[in-house]
């Protein structure tokens, strides 16, 4: 696991939806992350193969109710590919069940939205502090 303080800070937001997506990156850029946003989950599986082997991201928000490629398929492949970057699942509370169901496979938290911004704030720091996770 790399050291570099600015790779441990660097989160990617995968939403398709662009309001909810932009307002997550600005919140998490006013507390210190670096926050890059993707809209679909197969472009958010492509930024993370553009690094590689090395370790870009400190974790990933992902929604789970997403068109195309849906939340489950997303946290599979980072399961399987990507299992150092932590996941914390994000849908609306109708997918609580959901949301269960992917803690119970593998992502390390969940949030319902609409967010709390205390909420996402406390499980980012947690989740993203570079401390190791489950695999």
């Amino acid at each position: 696991m790399t050291t570099d303080p600015l790779v441990r800070r660097r989160i990617l937001v995968v939403d398709h939806d662009d309001e909810i997506r932009l307002s997550v990156c600005s919140q998490l850029a006013q507390w210190g992350f670096e926050a890059e946003g993707k809209d679909t989950g197969l472009s958010g599986l492509a930024r993370l193969a553009q690094a590689g082997s090395a370790p870009e991201f400190a974790g990933m928000l992902l929604e789970m109710d997403m068109p195309v490629l849906g939340g489950m398929a997303v946290l599979q492949e980072m399961k399987d590919r990507h299992p150092t970057v932590p996941v914390i699942v994000m849908a609306q509370a109708s997918h609580i069940d959901k949301l269960r169901n992917a803690v119970r496979m593998w992502a390390q938290e969940y949030l319902v939205k609409p967010v709390d911004p205390e909420l996402l704030k406390l499980k980012c720091a947690s989740v993203f502090s570079g401390r190791p996770h489950r695999t």
